[in-house]
């Protein structure tokens, strides 16, 4: 199940503008011909009904007349075994449509085609503070007021690199790592690895701090991990699938491209309590991509690739603590980002450009790169309500002793290697090394890397 049927049964123009809004193919969450499949599939349940109330009534008719009743009873067993199958075609096809119905957007996301059409949250600027929200509008308003250089750096008087020409004096070889696994696999080696190590520390102490409770998931999920999560049916394409002939009892498996579907399926076909919400988990974890689409996209560097490491924020909660831990999630984000003084800004993203069905309301958290002279998405923080939950079978018993579905929010805490970009633009000094932030210093033990 993904949406309330009945809910869409009894809103079906509601359900025709949520699928218009968030842009999915009509030819696949096909309104209309769902309502018909939805019709024919309750006519032929109810027929099923009647000739299985009938059978039961045989038994009657056996003590009087045994052969009429052996008689109707052959006849009831075909009847039934082919509007079975009747019913199991029409399901299948019900269900294939119900599949790419999209979450009920909610009435504040901003409607729109593109991220042109984001709205603008706020800005932040090291030494300066939240921007006047009267710069803030859609689309690129924000982005005339960020810094023209490198906020950190000793010295005005150097042309700013782009981080593809600062990461090999930091120990990024993507070369090499193109000839052991092929492109968007590099290697992270000495100063590198070192700033992504604290940066992981810094975050884990927070979460920690904050009453999370760590999780390590596994890294390779069956199908119904990422169906449930909304990862299946949509985007499919980018997901790694693991050879069955290899895989105990030749089970599909697949390679996660967040920890996401993993954590959020710990939970899956349980009832909580009321008294156990929220739940608060994270994960560091590797992650896996095939990019599909963006292949010659952002080919230098590490800002896309296959093989990338990521730790995610994901709480289960119920409908009432939803909104709340969309914002909550919200302020990690920014303390990370302020603790780190990186300029960034948040976008509410529109209808047309939020990510995957499941998504109720959806921001980008982005950093600001001097050199490259734009944003990059650095977090993603997600309200699904309770589309997850019901594919996932995550329920809670609440105080009265109603049991509902839960609601979930997701959030990407720190992509690691989008970070150790933001850290090399805004960081990069006259001699191409880079200063390490203030908070880090104490978990790296240096002032500076990439010096020579």
């Amino acid at each position: 199940m993904t949406i309330d049927v009945r809910e869409a049964r009894a809103h079906p123009d509601r359900l025709r503008e949520a699928v218009r809004r968030r842009r999915v193919d009509p030819r696949k969450a096909d309104v209309d011909r769902w309502l018909a499949l939805d019709e024919q599939r309750r006519q032929l349940q109810s027929r099923l009904d009647e000739l299985n109330a009938e059978k039961n009534k045989l038994a009657a008719l056996g003590r009087t007349d045994p052969e009429a009743a052996r008689a109707r009873g052959q006849e009831l067993r075909a009847l039934t075994r082919d509007l079975e199958e009747q019913l199991a075609q029409v399901t299948a096809e019900w269900q294939a449509i119900l599949d790419w119905f999209p979450n009920w957007p909610s009435p504040e996301m901003p409607d729109g085609e593109s991220e042109d059409d984001n709205v603008e949250e706020c800005a932040w600027i090291p030494g300066q503070g939240y921007v006047d929200p009267a710069h803030l509008g859609r689309g690129a308003h924000v982005a005339p007021l960020m810094p023209k250089h490198p906020p950190h750096a000793d010295r005005r008087d150097f042309r700013p690199l782009p981080h593809w020409e600062i990461g090999p004096r930091l120990g990024i070889d993507t070369a090499q790592g193109a000839k052991v696994s092929g492109s968007r696999f590099p290697y992270l080696l000495g100063d590198a690895a070192r700033l992504q190590i604290a940066i992981e520390q810094l975050l884990t102490q927070k979460l920690l701090q904050e009453q999370f409770v760590p999780i390590v998931p596994p890294l390779l999920v069956r199908e119904r991990a990422l169906y449930g999560t909304s990862h299946f049916p949509e985007g499919r394409d980018q997901v790694y699938a693991i050879e069955r002939h290899n895989v105990e009892e030749g089970a599909q498996l697949f390679l996660v491209g967040s920890s996401e579907p993993a954590n959020f399926s710990y939970f899956m076909d349980r009832t909580l309590t009321e008294a156990e919400l929220p739940v608060k988990v994270f994960a560091s974890t590797p992650c896996f991509r095939s990019e599909a689409g963006s292949w010659g996209k952002d080919v230098r560097g590490i800002k896309r690739v296959h093989q990338f490491d990521k730790v995610e924020m994901n709480a289960v909660c119920t409908p009432e603590q939803s909104t709340e831990i969309y914002e909550y999630f919200r302020s990690l984000n920014e303390w990370l980002l302020q603790t780190l003084e990186l300029p960034y800004q948040i976008v509410d993203k529109c209808a047309g450009d939020a990510g995957y069905l499941a998504t109720h309301r959806q921001r980008d958290v982005e950093v600001w790169l001097p050199a490259s002279a734009e944003f990059m998405e650095t977090m993603t923080d997600t309200n699904t309500t309770d589309y997850q939950a019901r594919r996932l079978s995550i329920r809670y018993r609440a105080a009265n002793g109603a049991v509902r579905y839960c609601h979930t929010v997701n959030d990407t805490a720190c992509a690691m290697g989008r970070m150790l970009i933001a850290i090399m633009e805004n960081y990069q000094q006259a001699d191409g090394s880079v200063r390490v932030p203030d908070a880090l210093r104490p978990l790296m033990g240096q002032d500076y890397i990439g010096r020579r």
